[in-house]
């Protein structure tokens, strides 16, 4: 199992970069993990649409899904070209009409809603989703795959649904939004500071803590340290267009 990094700013992108996106290189073919701004520019370069197995979207914040639109019009194309052999799977939480509208009516796609609770077989892996702490329905996602499991926390406060979900990973992708010491406005905004992003790890016992969802203004130094004096261990950066192995 392999990991694409192509965007993991939150809120907004940097300029030539972009906010939530990940594709999975799985043993059936290639997935896409949410579809933030900027996300489906960086996806070119490793990924064309008519490769690629499956979406998943694990909620409907625009640093999240702000492609997914985008992503249907190049279903579109790539359809009336002739490149797509067969519908390109994609799953989202409900409650977004007008995307589902979209979703629906593209011949292409084969949309189907998500929920917590739920297991999904997609490119040869289980995928299963667990409800988080956001504002909005956003699923953590744990898939799992020739005896490997690469965990993603999505956006989250701190919560035991996280721990659930990142139990024994191999590779524990978890947002952090804040730095220690905002505990208050991280919890109030559905998000996680470094130090409980190193809690979460510590709680699960996942052998590689990667780090996501940088905030801007925030030295990312100083996320690791924190995260890494919560967990005992070295937490990892990421960076635009990484390969991380699982």
């Amino acid at each position: 199992m392999r990991v694409h990094v192509l965007g993991y700013w939150g809120a907004y992108p940097e300029p030539g970069e972009a906010t939530t996106g990940f594709l999975l290189e799985l043993p059936g073919g290639k997935v896409l993990l949410d579809c933030g701004s900027g996300v489906l520019s960086q996806l070119g370069k490793v990924c064309a649409i008519p490769d690629l197995a499956g979406v998943v979207v694990t909620h409907h914040h625009h640093d999240h899904a702000a492609d997914l639109g985008t992503l249907v019009y190049a279903v579109l194309l790539a359809r009336l070209q002739g490149q797509l052999r067969q519908p390109l799977a994609v799953y989202t939480p409900p409650g977004q009409p007008r995307a589902e509208a979209e979703l629906r009516r593209e011949p292409g796609v084969d949309w189907t809603p998500l929920s917590a609770g739920q297991q999904v077989v997609c490119a040869g892996a289980t995928w299963s989703f667990v409800q988080t702490r956001h504002p909005v329905e956003c699923l953590a996602v744990r898939v799992a795959a020739e005896g490997k499991v690469f965990a993603f926390s999505a956006d989250s406060a701190f919560c035991p649904e996280l721990t659930e979900v990142a139990r024994g990973a191999d590779v524990f992708l978890c947002e952090a939004s804040f730095p220690d010491g905002q505990e208050a406005a991280a919890a109030q905004a559905g998000h996680l500071t470094a130090g409980q992003a190193g809690r979460v790890a510590r709680q699960a016992g996942v052998r590689r803590l990667v780090l996501t969802h940088y905030p801007h203004g925030v030295a990312v130094e100083q996320l690791l340290m924190e995260a890494s004096a919560a967990w005992g261990q070295p937490a990892e950066r990421v960076y635009t267009l990484q390969r991380l192995e699982v």
